[in-house]
Protein backbone atom coordinates (compact mmCIF):
# COMPACT_ATOMS: atom_id res chain seq x y z
CA UNK A 1 0.00 0.00 0.00
CA UNK A 2 1.23 3.64 -0.99
CA UNK A 3 1.80 6.37 0.93
CA UNK A 4 -1.33 8.43 2.48
CA UNK A 5 -2.28 12.05 2.33
CA UNK A 6 -0.84 12.50 5.80
CA UNK A 7 2.46 10.53 5.79
CA UNK A 8 3.24 11.80 2.65
CA UNK A 9 2.89 15.89 4.56
CA UNK A 10 4.94 14.36 7.23
CA UNK A 11 7.83 13.65 5.20
CA UNK A 12 8.08 17.14 3.11
CA UNK A 13 6.94 19.17 6.01
CA UNK A 14 9.77 17.38 8.43
CA UNK A 15 12.66 17.75 4.68
CA UNK A 16 11.62 20.77 3.46
CA UNK A 17 11.00 23.52 6.59
CA UNK A 18 14.17 23.11 7.71
CA UNK A 19 15.65 23.98 4.09
CA UNK A 20 13.12 26.85 4.05
CA UNK A 21 14.53 28.28 7.80
CA UNK A 22 18.00 27.95 7.08
CA UNK A 23 18.82 28.92 3.24
CA UNK A 24 20.49 32.09 2.55
CA UNK A 25 19.43 32.73 -0.68
CA UNK A 26 16.14 31.98 0.21
CA UNK A 27 16.07 35.03 2.80
CA UNK A 28 16.88 37.71 -0.62
CA UNK A 29 14.24 36.20 -2.27
CA UNK A 30 11.83 36.55 1.11
CA UNK A 31 13.19 40.52 1.56
CA UNK A 32 12.23 40.86 -2.06
CA UNK A 33 8.93 39.42 -1.98
CA UNK A 34 10.41 37.20 -5.10
CA UNK A 35 9.02 33.45 -5.60
CA UNK A 36 11.07 30.24 -5.49
CA UNK A 37 9.00 27.74 -7.04
CA UNK A 38 11.38 26.27 -8.94
CA UNK A 39 14.16 25.61 -5.63
CA UNK A 40 11.45 24.07 -3.45
CA UNK A 41 10.60 22.15 -6.73
CA UNK A 42 13.99 21.13 -6.67
CA UNK A 43 14.50 20.40 -2.98
CA UNK A 44 11.29 18.34 -2.55
CA UNK A 45 11.92 15.95 -5.69
CA UNK A 46 15.76 15.48 -3.51
CA UNK A 47 13.54 14.65 -0.14
CA UNK A 48 10.91 12.69 -1.48
CA UNK A 49 13.52 10.94 -3.73
CA UNK A 50 14.47 9.38 -0.60
CA UNK A 51 10.96 7.88 -0.11
CA UNK A 52 9.62 6.94 -3.47
CA UNK A 53 11.41 5.31 -6.04
CA UNK A 54 10.06 7.09 -8.70
CA UNK A 55 10.32 11.12 -8.45
CA UNK A 56 9.42 12.65 -12.29
CA UNK A 57 9.87 16.37 -12.33
CA UNK A 58 7.62 17.96 -15.08
CA UNK A 59 6.06 14.84 -15.74
CA UNK A 60 2.48 15.36 -17.87
CA UNK A 61 2.93 19.24 -16.70
CA UNK A 62 2.42 18.27 -13.50
CA UNK A 63 5.20 19.69 -11.06
CA UNK A 64 6.34 16.44 -9.87
CA UNK A 65 5.07 13.14 -10.12
CA UNK A 66 5.69 10.12 -7.38
CA UNK A 67 5.90 6.66 -8.02
CA UNK A 68 5.36 3.40 -6.28
CA UNK A 69 4.75 0.06 -7.19
CA UNK A 70 3.60 -2.39 -4.51
CA UNK A 71 2.76 -6.23 -5.99
CA UNK A 72 1.84 -4.60 -9.55
CA UNK A 73 -0.11 -2.23 -8.06
CA UNK A 74 1.11 1.71 -9.03
CA UNK A 75 -0.14 3.96 -6.42
CA UNK A 76 1.13 7.76 -7.70
CA UNK A 77 1.19 11.19 -6.52
CA UNK A 78 0.68 14.31 -8.72
CA UNK A 79 1.74 17.21 -6.88
CA UNK A 80 1.26 20.72 -7.92
CA UNK A 81 3.74 23.37 -6.25
CA UNK A 82 2.95 27.20 -6.14
CA UNK A 83 4.47 30.02 -3.99
CA UNK A 84 2.60 32.74 -2.98
CA UNK A 85 4.13 36.43 -2.09
CA UNK A 86 2.35 38.49 -0.43
CA UNK A 87 1.86 42.33 0.18
CA UNK A 88 1.08 42.22 3.80
CA UNK A 89 3.83 44.19 5.74
CA UNK A 90 6.68 42.73 7.49
CA UNK A 91 9.41 45.12 8.89
CA UNK A 92 12.05 42.86 7.37
CA UNK A 93 11.10 42.98 3.75
CA UNK A 94 10.76 45.18 1.32
CA UNK A 95 7.24 47.12 1.13
CA UNK A 96 5.98 45.59 -2.36
CA UNK A 97 2.27 45.10 -3.98
CA UNK A 98 2.00 41.65 -5.08
CA UNK A 99 -1.16 40.37 -6.79
CA UNK A 100 -2.69 37.61 -4.06
CA UNK A 101 -5.56 37.10 -5.48
CA UNK A 102 -3.74 35.63 -9.19
CA UNK A 103 -1.69 33.80 -7.19
CA UNK A 104 -4.48 31.82 -5.21
CA UNK A 105 -6.16 32.02 -8.44
CA UNK A 106 -3.39 29.51 -9.91
CA UNK A 107 -3.25 27.19 -7.03
CA UNK A 108 -7.24 27.29 -7.59
CA UNK A 109 -6.71 26.38 -11.58
CA UNK A 110 -3.99 23.87 -10.75
CA UNK A 111 -6.76 21.92 -8.16
CA UNK A 112 -9.16 22.01 -11.53
CA UNK A 113 -6.33 20.51 -13.72
CA UNK A 114 -5.13 17.94 -11.02
CA UNK A 115 -9.07 16.46 -11.15
CA UNK A 116 -8.84 16.29 -14.47
CA UNK A 117 -5.85 13.83 -14.04
CA UNK A 118 -5.71 10.07 -13.79
CA UNK A 119 -3.21 10.07 -11.24
CA UNK A 120 -4.48 7.71 -8.23
CA UNK A 121 -3.75 10.67 -5.46
CA UNK A 122 -3.39 14.46 -6.22
CA UNK A 123 -2.51 17.22 -4.00
CA UNK A 124 -1.19 20.86 -4.01
CA UNK A 125 1.61 22.01 -1.78
CA UNK A 126 1.73 25.87 -1.53
CA UNK A 127 4.48 28.16 0.63
CA UNK A 128 2.53 31.95 1.43
CA UNK A 129 4.99 34.46 2.70
CA UNK A 130 5.32 36.82 4.73
CA UNK A 131 2.26 35.61 6.64
CA UNK A 132 0.98 33.82 9.72
CA UNK A 133 -1.81 31.20 9.24
CA UNK A 134 -3.77 33.26 11.59
CA UNK A 135 -3.45 36.36 9.54
CA UNK A 136 -7.22 37.78 8.91
CA UNK A 137 -7.29 39.34 5.40
CA UNK A 138 -5.23 36.27 4.19
CA UNK A 139 -7.26 33.68 5.91
CA UNK A 140 -10.85 35.25 5.68
CA UNK A 141 -10.48 36.56 2.04
CA UNK A 142 -7.94 34.33 0.30
CA UNK A 143 -7.10 30.67 2.14
CA UNK A 144 -10.86 29.98 2.57
CA UNK A 145 -11.06 30.00 -1.30
CA UNK A 146 -8.72 27.34 -1.10
CA UNK A 147 -10.04 25.44 1.48
CA UNK A 148 -13.22 25.49 0.01
CA UNK A 149 -12.13 24.09 -3.53
CA UNK A 150 -10.22 21.30 -1.37
CA UNK A 151 -13.45 20.06 1.20
CA UNK A 152 -11.14 21.38 3.66
CA UNK A 153 -8.51 18.61 2.95
CA UNK A 154 -5.47 20.68 3.79
CA UNK A 155 -2.70 20.84 6.53
CA UNK A 156 -0.59 23.29 7.40
CA UNK A 157 2.36 24.11 9.40
CA UNK A 158 4.18 27.53 9.98
CA UNK A 159 7.87 28.62 10.47
CA UNK A 160 10.22 31.06 9.90
CA UNK A 161 13.01 32.29 7.22
CA UNK A 162 16.36 32.59 8.81
CA UNK A 163 15.66 36.11 9.07
CA UNK A 164 12.18 36.16 11.42
CA UNK A 165 9.92 36.45 8.49
CA UNK A 166 6.80 34.08 8.53
CA UNK A 167 5.78 31.61 6.47
CA UNK A 168 3.26 29.15 6.05
CA UNK A 169 3.37 26.04 4.08
CA UNK A 170 0.08 24.27 2.80
CA UNK A 171 -0.76 20.31 1.57
CA UNK A 172 -4.01 19.95 -0.08
CA UNK A 173 -5.36 16.51 -1.21
CA UNK A 174 -7.29 17.07 -4.43
CA UNK A 175 -10.69 14.74 -4.62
Amino acid sequence: MGKTFKELANIIFNGIIPKLENNDGLVIFVENRAKFERWLQVELCGILSHHFPTVIPEKDKIDIVLEEKNDDVVNDWAIELKTVNTSYGFNEVENKTRPITQNVKGIIEDIKKLRSTNYTNKAVLFVVFPVTHNYKEWKEIHLNKIIGELNGNIIHKEFKFKNGVPGVIYFGLVT
